[in-house]
């Protein structure tokens, strides 16, 4: 059974795969606000920038789920890692779901708005091209806020990656050391074995001297006797 620290690293993959899905769609349209938003080289830079957010509008609405699948999918992935977030780095997953939701909120009001608007030609107060300048600028705010989220992402996989070298580095390192207190342990065990081998030894020497100066001594007192003796006969 999956415990949720292995299903963490999955929602960091939905992530970052939501978010680098909307940096290429935005790529995309690069081509055509570079002429519009940044530049002025092109004369029918507005009108192309026009006719491609009609076509985006005018695309089949499978093309526009997919998307949308595919921020819902990002959400998911920060949801899993909020369900039980680290406490040193949930600020972080909270500000990554915040710029995340950031890039959402700004697609729905001013692309989503604005691609319609392309269609009808209702801009609003402003005129077409201050509009398409507006979908635009409005794909930079959101290019900036998905760098953010990849940063943080990238940043808390860094953070967790040195913290659990720490560990392993501390924990080998209680290992070694614990190794070399057993180590000497058992030497001075054995130091204290040998010696006492050698002291009983020592002991048992003494007694044997002892014991050869008894029978030493018995054996005189008997011989003194039987001297003894022979006098009494005499």
């Amino acid at each position: 059974m999956m415990k949720y620290k292995d299903i963490v690293p999955i929602g960091t993959v939905l992530i970052i795969a939501s978010t680098s899905f909307g940096l290429g769609a935005i790529y995309a349209n690069w081509p055509y606000d570079l002429n519009t938003l940044w530049r002025a080289t092109d004369p029918n830079a507005f009108a192309k920038s026009l006719v491609h957010y009609q076509t985006w509008a005018q695309a089949p609405m499978y093309v526009h789920y997919v998307l949308h699948a595919v921020g819902f999918i990002g959400l998911v992935g920060h949801f899993i890692k909020l369900y039980k977030p680290d406490e040193e780095a949930k600020y972080f997953e909270y500000g990554s779901l915040a710029l995340f939701m950031i890039a959402i909120v700004i697609y729905l009001t001013n692309l989503r708005t604005g691609i319609n608007a392309a269609i009808t030609g209702e801009w609003g107060e402003v005129d077409s091209k201050t509009g398409i300048n507006v979908i635009a600028a409005s794909q930079v705010m959101i290019i900036l806020v998905l760098v953010g989220v990849l940063v943080l992402q990238g940043g808390l996989y860094y953070a967790q990656w040195y913290d659990e070298e720490l560990k392993k580095e501390f924990y080998e390192t209680e290992a070694r050391e614990a190794a070399l207190a057993a180590e000497r342990q058992a030497k001075q065990e054995e130091d204290i074995i040998a010696s006492t081998n050698e002291g009983g030894s020592d002991d048992a020497n003494v007694e044997i001297i002892a014991e050869s100066d008894r029978t030493a001594i018995d054996t005189k007192g008997k011989k003194k006797k039987s001297n003894t003796v022979k006098k009494r006969k005499s």
